[in-house]
Formats: structure tokens, sequence, C-alpha cells
């Protein structure tokens, strides 16, 4: 999300990174079926169990090898989005697996710091777009909150509000 925000991508770009970026972390769920024959529906919660498992929770798409499908991809469509994100993707994993560990101090603490990090980002662009008026805590929050809304209304088509034609 700081990176699509970073290089201002508009929303095709964004949903882009988005499907390479992050939404490649869907495969995980395809695990849960094998998880909860193998150890039962009640470890789901349980941190140890998950982690213990022996289940495999990544697809190739987390592997190196996954650039063979990325890469030709990137090159078809002449959008450099998807292998960029999809780079950065697996070397956050590498970085979280071969340093940080998974829900270690240092992972929390880099999560937070990117968290900042993003929130900086955002309230820079609110100043920027209210200058010429007052700008306060809640008037960011109200602007934030306006802004998450109009995004998921625009992605979800219930919310889409259907045109009648009539004829005379």
């Amino acid at each position: 999300m700081l990176l699509i925000r970073q290089l201002d991508l508009d929303r095709n770009e964004a949903m882009v990174g988005m499907l390479f970026g992050v939404f490649i972390d869907i495969d995980h769920l395809l695990g849960i079926p094998d998880f909860i024959n193998a150890n039962g529906a009640g470890n789901l919660a349980n941190p140890e169990s998950l982690l213990n498992s022996g289940i495999q929770w990544k697809s190739t798409l987390h592997s190196p090898i996954a650039v063979l499908v990325v890469a030709p991809a990137s090159v078809a469509f002449r959008f450099a989005i998807p292998l960029s994100f999809w780079g950065i993707h697996i070397l956050m994993d590498t970085v979280q697996i071969e340093y940080l560990g998974i829900a270690s101090f240092a992972e929390i603490v880099l999560i937070g710091l990117l968290f900042l990090a993003m929130m900086w980002t955002e309230l820079r662009v609110f100043n920027t777009q209210h200058h010429d008026c007052e700008r306060s805590t809640g008037k960011f929050v109200s602007w934030e909150m306006k802004r998450i809304t109009w995004v998921l209304n625009s992605v979800n088509p219930l919310s889409k509000t259907k045109t009648s034609s009539s004829t005379a």
C-alpha cells in the first residue's frame, strides 16, 4: 500500500500491484482444509500448531520459479508493476523467514514502522489537498474514512446504482 501511494498509481495500476503484491497470499487459505483434517478446527487459533503443522501453506507463486510466469506476463503487457510488486513480495517473505521470524518482535516493529510511514504519507497528502482550510485530526480521519468508503463502494458490485431505462 505504501508503494502504491508513493508511486501515485492510478486505480488500475494499484489493482495490478495489489494482485501481484498482496493477493497472491490468498493461496495460504488453500492449506486450511488440509490443516483442519490433520489437526482439527480448534487448532486454527493456535499459532504454534499452525507453524509446525507441516502443511504446505504457499503455492508456487511464492517461489522464485514463478518469475517464469510473472516476467513474461509483465513483458507481454508492457507493464513493470506485476514483476516489481511480485518481486517485492518475495523479498519481504525472504526477509521475514530468514531474518525477522514469524510474528517476532522485530517483525512487529517493522510493520509498525511501515504503518507509521503510511500514515505520514496520507497526512502529507491530506495537508497538501487542504492547505487553505483548518486541518485537524478529526478532519483527517473523516477525509480518510470517505476515501476508504469510496474505494470499497467502487469495487462492490452491489453498491452500483442501476439506472432504469424507461421508454415513453
